[in-house]
C-alpha cells in the first residue's frame, strides 16, 4: 500500500481483525452491487470509503428528484443523470483509488452470467461477493440462481414501510439461498410493494448499511459471525432485531441454467422458458424486474392482456372528456397517494385490493386510475370478476404520472 492510502485507512489498520493484511485483502477484492438505489446508495458508500477496490454497479435507471429522499449517493446536481455515473462520480470523490466498472442495462436472464463472471482482470474472472440492491420477486431469484451457478455469495436484503430483512446466501457456495428462504414466489399482488406501502426514508440506509458490513467482514475472511442461515429481521418502529433460522434443502436440485423470471414470478398461468445463455419484499418487496430497491416509478408485475376492459392514453381520454364524455371516476390508490396527487374530477377512493362493485354506480362508463396504470388494470379485473361488464370500465394507461407527462406537467410527482 502507499503512503497515501496508509494514512487513510490508519484507523483500520490499528483494528486487529483488519491491520495491514486485512486492508490490502480489501483494496485487491471486487464486489457489484445489483442497483444503486436505496439499499445500494449507503453501501456503496461505505464500501468505497473503506476501501473496497473494484467495484461494479448495475442499474439501467437515471436519477429522478423521487429518489433523493432515500437513494444518497445522488443529489440535486446529478438529477437526470444515469444512477450508474452518479453514483460513480460520488464514490470518486470519497476515494479515488477505487476503480468502479458501470453496467449501464437491465439485470436480466440473458445478462446475468456475463455481468456477475465479469470481474476486473484475469486474476479475478468473476466478483468476490455481490450485494442485492433490487426491489423486487424476480430479480431477487435471478440473483439467487446466478450466483449459485457461479458458487459466488450474495448479501440480501428487502424493506417494505417500517421493516427490513437481511441475510447472507449461498456462502462459499455451500450455504442456505434465497430458494430455501421462498422455494417459490407469493402469488402476484399477495405482497404490497413499496409504491403501495411506502418505506421509511432511513430505512434503506440502515440496511444497505448492514449489508456493507458483511460484505466487508466476508472479505476480511471473517466467517463465523455472517448472518448465514439466519434471517435478521429490522422493525425501526419498535427498534427492535430479532430472528429467523433458515437451513439448507438438501433434495433441492441445484440450479444449473436461468429461466424467464417474470414469468416464475407472475404465477401458474405464465409461461416459463429456459435459457443457456451467459448471461434482470421474500417477504417484503415485490415489483418489475428493474433493479432499483423501492420501484418508485413502477407498480407490479404487469398483467396480461386478455381481459375486456379497454385501456386509455391520457390524451385520447382527454379528448374524450373535452367532446362531453361524462365517467364515473375512480383512483384505485391509497388515500394517502390520492393527497398527493388527484385527477380534479375523481368522484371515489377505493384501494384496488379491496375496491367492490358498490364503490361504483350501476349504470354508465367508470373511469379507472392509479400511479402507473397497473393497479387501474387490476382493479378492472377484479371488478369484472364480480360482474361488472367490461365495455363499462377504462383503464387510464400509464395512471396519473403519465397524466402528468402528457397533459398536465404542474401537477407533483411522487
Amino acid at each position: 500500500m502507499t503512503n497515501d492510502e496508509i494514512g487513510r485507512y490508519s484507523r483500520h489498520l490499528v483494528l486487529s481483525d483488519v491491520g495491514m493484511a486485512g486492508q490490502k485483502a480489501l483494496k485487491n477484492a471486487s464486489v457489484l452491487v445489483v442497483g444503486a438505489g436505496g439499499l445500494g446508495s449507503p453501501c456503496l458508500l461505505y464500501l468505497a470509503a473503506a476501501g473496497v477496490g473494484h467495484l461494479g454497479i448495475v442499474d439501467a435507471d437515471v436519477v429522478d428528484t423521487s429518489n433523493l429522499q432515500r437513494q444518497i449517493i445522488h443529489g440535486t446536481s446529478t438529477v437526470g443523470v444515469s444512477k450508474c455515473q452518479s453514483a460513480k462520480q460520488r464514490i470518486q470523490d470519497i476515494n479515488p483509488l477505487v476503480q468502479v466498472r458501470l453496467y449501464e442495462e437491465e439485470f436480466t436472464s440473458e445478462t446475468a452470467l456475463r455481468i456477475l463472471g465479469d470481474g476486473f482482470n484475469d486474476n479475478k474472472p468473476k466478483y468476490d461477493i455481490v450485494i442485492d440492491g433490487s426491489d423486487n420477486f424476480p430479480t431477487k431469484y435471478l440473483i439467487n440462481d446466478a450466483c449459485e451457478i457461479l458458487g459466488t455469495t450474495w448479501v440480501y436484503s428487502a424493506i417494505l414501510a417500517f421493516e427490513g430483512q437481511l441475510s447472507v446466501f449461498n456462502l462459499d457456495g455451500m450455504g442456505p439461498t434465497y430458494r430455501d428462504l421462498l422455494p417459490t414466489p407469493p402469488p402476484p399482488g399477495d405482497v404490497p410493494s413499496c409504491a403501495e406501502g411506502g418505506v421509511l426514508g432511513v430505512l434503506p440506509g440502515t440496511m444497505g448499511c448492514l449489508q456493507a458490513t458483511e460484505a466487508i467482514k466476508y472479505l476480511l475472511g471473517r466467517r463465523e459471525g455472517l448472518v448465514s442461515g439466519r434471517i435478521l429481521v429490522f422493525d425501526a418502529l419498535k427498534m427492535k432485531f430479532s430472528e429467523l433460522g433458515l437451513s439448507k434443502d438438501e433434495e433441492r436440485e441445484r440450479i444449473t441454467e436461468l429461466i424467464d423470471y417474470q414469468g416464475f414470478c407472475a404465477g401458474p398461468k405464465a409461461t416459463t422458458t429456459t435459457t443457456n445463455k451467459a448471461s434482470s419484499s421474500d417477504t417484503t418487496a415485490g415489483g418489475t424486474g428493474r433493479t432499483m430497491d423501492e420501484a418508485e416509478t413502477d407498480e407490479e408485475t404487469p398483467l396480461s392482456s386478455s381481459s375486456s376492459f379497454q385501456n386509455l392514453e391520457p390524451k385520447e381520454c382527454l379528448d374524450k372528456l373535452v367532446n362531453g364524455w361524462t365517467p364515473w371516476v375512480l383512483d384505485v390508490r391509497l388515500q394517502t397517494e390520492h393527497e398527493i396527487v388527484a385527477l380534479p374530477f375523481t368522484d371515489k377512493v377505493s384501494p384496488h385490493r379491496t375496491v367492490r362493485v358498490t364503490d361504483i354506480p350501476k349504470e354508465g362508463d367508470v373511469l379507472v386510475y392509479c400511479k402507473a396504470g397497473v393497479r387501474g388494470k387490476k382493479a378492472c379485473t377484479r371488478l369484472m370478476e364480480l360482474g361488472v361488464a367490461g365495455d363499462r370500465l377504462y383503464n387510464l394507461d400509464g395512471g396519473i404520472m403519465k397524466w402528468r407527462n402528457d397533459v398536465d406537467s404542474s401537477m407533483p410527482k411522487y
